[in-house]
């Protein structure tokens, strides 16, 4: 058996006459062993060695219990001659985390014991219908080792005890070893350190034999208190995971809300299962939201346990479809303060479906921050899953006298209407005939109903900053009208202000809303006006037949004042199109534009 061999192996290291005695007391023993389990050592595998003593693997769960250490056994071997580990190096099993409190400047110690490397698997539980981060890439493994996964999440950590609540305390500290020689692997005696970052780090290694961790607390003077942490190893993948690239996204905000959206959860159409399994199922993500004047989660940003503990969010979720037609999951984050800086975490609890012991990926993932600003005026509201204009999801002009749901309902019905004029000229364009009587071979009818769809919606529906905001690329709006804002109103000195000289009040668009019903219905006073990107005009243009007389205005003759331009500036986006996300890359804007239909729905575009 593998086993005898390597107490073989050990045993020829002895005085040679010593060794010829215990050799003959080992063959002899061999002997007895062989005739009485009648087992051929050839039968054997190295997976299935210690099958023995996988029967008492469940007594190795309870590891928050400071009795469960680990003690090698094996066959043959007096515990004088290969050694022993001491009485406070504590057994992990697989995919349970090791869970203990630690105080500065002191060490402990684990082990993954050969037993449980080459145990069983945990079992797979359902997922989700499609990946949604990088795939984990195993290290190359010989064919008699195992990929172990480790993982330490760092749950609480020492509090400031100054006056100053800012910074955090120094990270945990993890070293492993596989060497049996090296039970307490750690700075000063030959440990491989694991990096942690913002209390979580994890690692695979390629292993055949048993695995020994130290961990160990930094010491503060500045902070008092002590640590909490999970380690996990697992044979099966990681316990719990991070991805460096924000998700969800945040999208916009107003000053008491903010609205996110992850990424798009499958690029498969809607009549494919993953499509369908994402609508239908449970929202997979939950979100964190803090205030970033409060430290308490600095330092711990990834770790999903030490979120659960001190963070706190009030939010609405659900599945919706994006601008793209592909699902996403939107999270409306509630109970905001105005004027303020905060930043939202995406994790995911467990693999989505379970966690906790025994769980492949029962300890979550987590998504790296993404700092947000709430607005400082009063006069944008977040307005979202319209009926019509499903492409919605941003801040748009308000009065603070209106309900958001009565606001919803008037700018959707503005929009509906227009659409309907059009889509009575759209029927009389002949769609369904010979390719060779189609007004074009690369669009159809289905193409230009879907472009003036965007189109409407971004120009009767316009994205609202505050007015405070200097951004160059934000156009001023409805500057002829008083403040809602008493104080902002003082703030701004409109004979001084250029926003408000007797030129630019003289200017259509400048002195009212794009579409005047606003200033009119809404009354949200001075706001300005993120504007949408030419290429929604282009695109209509392009994509609509030449009887429908759609035009857009020219370079340096009111497209300026009308559309932005998409142009790359990372971190920055400067005109408005559907789905687009704030801090997404690359759009700048200049210019506005006013627009009338004909009930005829042919459309003129024209500067004043």
């Amino acid at each position: 058996m593998r086993p005898l061999k390597l107490v073989r192996s050990e045993l020829r290291t002895s005085h040679p006459l010593s060794s010829s005695l215990i050799l003959v007391h080992f063959f002899t023993s061999l002997l007895y062993l062989h005739h009485a389990c009648a087992v051929d050592e050839g039968s054997i595998t190295h997976e299935d060695h210690n099958h023995r003593r996988l029967l008492d693997l469940s007594n190795s769960f309870g590891l928050r219990h400071e009795s469960d250490r680990y003690e090698p056994d094996f066959v043959g071997a007096d515990r004088s001659i290969i050694g022993r580990a001491g009485d406070d190096i504590q057994t992990l099993a697989n995919n349970v985390p090791g869970t203990l409190n630690i105080d500065q400047g002191a060490d402990q110690y684990w082990t993954f014991p050969n037993r449980t490397l080459f145990g069983p698997k945990s079992p797979q539980t359902s997922g989700l219908p499609s990946p949604v981060g990088p795939p984990e890439i195993a290290n190359a493994t010989a064919p008699d080792e195992i990929v172990l996964y480790i993982t330490l999440t760092t749950c609480i950590q020492p509090t400031r005890s100054g006056s100053n609540p800012s910074g955090s305390p120094d990270q945990l500290k993890l070293y492993y070893s596989t060497s049996s020689n090296n039970q307490k692997p750690g700075a000063d005696n030959g440990g491989t350190p694991v990096v942690i970052d913002e209390g979580f780090g994890w690692m695979n290694i390629s292993v055949k034999d048993d695995v020994f961790f130290g961990v160990f607390a930094p010491t503060s003077n500045d902070f008092s208190g002590g640590y909490n942490y999970q380690l996990t190893a697992s044979i099966d993948g990681f316990f719990a995971s991070y991805f460096d690239y924000p998700n969800p996204s945040f999208n916009d905000s107003d000053t008491k809300s903010a609205l996110f959206h992850t990424g798009n959860l499958t690029s498969d159409n809607s009549s494919r299962s993953d499509f369908q399994q994402w609508m239908s199922r449970p929202p997979a993500f939950t979100i964190y939201v803090q205030n970033q004047d409060n430290p308490s989660i600095y330092g711990m940003q990834r770790s999903v346990c030490a979120l659960e503990n001190f963070s706190k969010t009030e939010y609405d979720t659900g599945m919706v479809l994006g601008g793209n037609g592909q699902p996403k999951q939107q999270f409306y984050v509630k109970s905001l303060n105005g004027s303020s800086a905060y930043y939202a975490i995406g994790a995911i609890i467990g693999n989505s479906t379970a966690s906790g012991d025994n769980v492949v990926g029962g300890g979550g993932t987590v998504w790296s921050p993404v700092n947000f600003p709430t607005k400082s005026d009063n006069n944008c509201a977040l307005l979202y899953n319209l009926t019509f204009c499903t492409s919605v999801a941003y801040a748009v002009p308000a009065n603070p006298d209106n309900s958001t749901t009565d606001l919803a309902q008037w700018y959707d019905n503005y929009a509906t209407s227009y659409y309907e004029n059009f889509n009575k000229s759209l029927q009389q364009i002949p769609c369904n005939t010979t390719s060779s009587a189609q007004y074009s071979l690369a669009r159809t009818c289905v193409d230009c109903d879907a472009a003036y769809r965007q189109w409407l919606c971004a120009v009767s529906i316009p994205r609202c900053e505050d007015f405070s905001n200097t951004a160059y690329y934000l156009q001023p709006r409805a500057v002829n009208y008083t403040f809602i804002n008493a104080t902002l109103a003082t703030q701004f000195n409109v004979d001084n202000d250029p926003s408000f000289s007797l030129h630019n009040k003289s200017r259509t668009y400048m002195s009212s809303s794009r579409n005047p019903l606003i200033d009119s219905a809404i009354a949200p006073g001075p706001y300005k006006e993120l504007l949408p990107c030419e290429d929604l005009c282009y695109g209509l243009v392009q994509s609509c037949p030449a009887s429908l007389q759609f035009a857009c205005p020219l370079e340096g003759h009111g497209l300026n004042y009308s559309y932005g331009k998409k142009e790359v500036s990372p971190g920055v986006f400067s005109c408005n199109f559907a789905g687009v996300m704030n801090a997404a890359a690359g759009l700048r804007a200049v210019g506005v534009l006013t627009t009338s239909m004909a009930m005829g729905a042919a459309l003129i575009l024209m500067t004043l």
